[in-house]
């Protein structure tokens, strides 16, 4: 790859200033590194990342500091991100002098003295929250690699090869684990922008965010835009239920991205890049502005890079949280301080894009492969995947799964050996359908399963998309009328407003589930619903256009479903409150007087050891079943069923 795109050339005098800086930066960096992987002393780390956090990491990494401080431990303690097991967050390394670390969870404040034995010499004290091996060798923990959740993952990882094995908020990690190198090589090497190009293409690269449109030629097309002001943005917007593929990136190992936009500007004489992310973010929002500035003061970013002639400046840019922002333009009109809404195309960004010059818009994901495909060449990037979807790719799995998190995952992957990995589904509970690509995106049939795999045109049969990342298991206790509702409800609110397709079709189709959900469905309701999504095709961007999706796809692939509740208005699930009732099964259970005293409305009649509930003042909230289960039970509604069912032809 070298010589082809370099062409073998001897290094002049600048090129070897370059190298000779880089080689600097790098060997500091790998002593802090290496001196991080083998500490002198027992170090624990706790997993710091929005799931984490959210589990209440925090509050473990208070007890463990309080117990070794108490103990005067001979322990240091730090932070890495999460492996990608979500359901066991908070996770705990520990790594010992010789390199061995050990991933433990979940771990919990409780816990905390039972780990800092365990890294203080007392061998086997947490072996009941071990995990797995992460690096080095243990006599009695098997590797993490051989847990059934990464069964599907390749032998290495390639775009999360750090997770775990880092501190995303040192730099140094970064460089001395390879990072940064590949830039460096396109600086001193003199590789010209057209080759870095073509070896994407070469590569076939696709975009990441659900489109799977090749990189190479879409920055070709800013390459070749007019003027010296041209911009790299980058869509950090993930905002879609069930996906933060993005997220981890940005969280558990920054300078990726920014090192895949270095060189992406590089490739298309760019000075001057954005990254825009949803401010609730806050965590990534924080190391990329962290990196950004540890990349500055090393000479990585700013003027003259690594003393060459090539200038890149970035920033990140805070979205307020409009899902209508991680369409392309309508992110860039919000970067500029307009309100986000997106522009009728054409003109396309590589000719009118940020301040109305030149850009170029890739995703999160899109960007951080391509430090990867430099420093290993197209061919190693061709190993894994589909011949139409080349490489591997992150996806988030959630839903009603007991395994959810997040796997790197090779294009063509079988979709029922990785509900297998997520450990099936639920509580005994059948498959329902896959819910893929967000509010936008699809609902294919578990009937699907035994030949879909994680490639587009698998999803293509089922008049569906396969999206940005986010798969959501959904089991058959979930009416698929309500995930309707759900989806309809968020994109009308999520509507810029500009199209009253748009904004008014997504609000007929809300009012539409609300009512068969509520037990009112009418004969013309599937036919009303056909025309809003013909409607709605003519709104002015995607958002519009595919938010019908799901909808359709309920139409398409659960007719029998939608028909028993819309029309004979029955609900199987005895979710829905406008179907179904409460009643007290057990009057002498003695936790019926706890739901005496929490309900909201006051809808239990009757003396203690001889309550019952008024049906016309229950609300259907549930929270009675939930402080006396068994003793109050939800049954159906006894609804008369619309005359004249519709035909599944209609």
């Amino acid at each position: 790859m070298v010589n082809r795109l370099m062409g073998g050339m001897k290094l002049s005098s600048d090129t070897a200033q370059i190298q000779g800086n880089f080689s600097q930066i790098r060997e500091d960096a790998t002593t802090v590194y290496e001196r991080w992987r083998k500490p002198q002393r027992p170090r624990i780390d706790v997993a710091i990342d929005t799931s984490s956090l959210a589990n209440g990491a925090l509050a473990t990494s208070n007890a463990i500091e309080q117990i070794a401080n108490d103990r005067n431990a001979a322990i240091d303690l730090g932070q890495n991100h999460g492996y990608g097991m979500q359901w066991l967050q908070p996770l705990v390394t520990v790594t010992w002098p010789n390199g061995t670390s050990v991933i433990y969870g979940p771990v919990n404040p409780d816990d905390a003295a039972l780990i800092v034995d365990e890294a203080t010499g007392r061998s086997g004290a947490a072996s009941a929250l071990a995990i797995g091996v992460l690096s080095g060798e243990h006599t009695e923990i098997p590797s993490i690699r051989e847990h059934p959740f990464f069964a599907q993952e390749p032998e290495q990882r390639r775009l999360i090869a750090r997770i775990g094995l880092t501190d995303p908020e040192v730099m140094e990690h970064y460089i001395g684990s390879g990072g940064w190198a590949a830039f460096a090589r396109v600086l001193y090497r003199g590789m010209q922008p057209d080759g870095v190009r073509q070896e994407l293409i070469d590569g076939a690269h696709g975009g990441r965010g659900g489109g799977g449109f090749p990189a190479g030629v879409k920055w070709n097309f800013l390459a070749g835009a007019p003027g010296d002001e041209h911009y790299m943005v980058c869509n950090a917007d993930e905002g879609d239920p069930g996906a933060w593929v993005n997220r981890v990136v940005m969280e558990g190992d920054p300078h990726l991205l920014i090192e895949g936009m270095a060189i992406a500007a590089f490739a298309t004489s760019s000075k001057r890049g954005f990254i825009y992310i949803r401010e609730e973010y806050p965590l990534a929002v924080e190391r990329m502005e962290q990196a950004i500035r540890h990349a500055e003061a090393a000479g990585l970013l700013g003027d003259n890079i690594l003393g060459s002639e090539f200038s890149f400046q970035l920033e990140v840019v805070k979205g307020a949280g409009s899902y209508v922002c991680g369409e392309e333009t309508g992110l860039l009109s919000s970067i500029q301080g307009q309100r986000g809404q997106p522009r009728i195309r054409p003109p396309f960004p590589a000719a009118v894009g940020v301040f109305m010059k030149p850009s170029n818009v890739n995703n999160v994901e899109t960007f951080s492969h391509v430090p990867l495909i430099l420093q290993n060449g197209h061919e190693w990037y061709r190993e894994y995947g589909t011949e139409a979807m080349v490489g591997t790719r992150l996806f988030s799995f959630s839903g009603d799964i007991p395994n959810t998190g997040f796997m790197e995952l090779p294009f063509g992957a079988p979709m029922q050996e990785i509900l297998s990995a997520c450990g099936g589904v639920s509580d005994g509970a059948e498959l329902k359908a896959i819910h893929s690509g967000g509010p936008l995106g699809s609902l294919v049939p578990a009937s699907a399963m035994p030949t879909l795999t994680l490639e587009n045109n698998s999803f293509t049969p089922y008049d569906a998309m396969m999206g940005s990342g986010g798969i959501v298991f959904v089991s058959d206790r979930t009416h698929l009328v309500i995930l309707n509702e759900f989806i309809s409800e968020f994109v009308e609110e999520e509507s810029c407003g500009r199209c009253t397709t748009c904004h008014g079709g997504n609000q007929r189709m809300t009012e539409i589930f609300r009512r068969i959900m509520n037990g009112d469905g009418r004969r013309a309701d599937a036919a009303n619903l056909k025309l809003i999504d013909d409607m709605l095709q003519q709104s002015n961007c995607v958002h519009g256009q595919f938010s019908p999706k799901p909808m359709r796809n309920l139409l398409q692939h659960f007719r029998e479903d939608y028909e028993e509740l819309a029309l004979q208005r029955r609900d199987p699930t005895l979710t829905l409150p406008g179907m179904t009732k409460f009643r007290v099964a057990n009057p002498r259970d003695s936790k019926i007087e706890d739901a005496v005293a929490i309900c909201p409305v006051n809808a239990f009649q009757g003396s203690v050891g001889a309550r019952s509930i008024n049906d016309d003042a229950c609300i259907g909230c549930g929270a009675c079943t939930e402080v006396a289960p068994g003793a109050i039970v939800r049954e159906p509604k006894q609804l008369e069923a619309a005359s004249m069912p519709v035909s599944a032809g209609s």
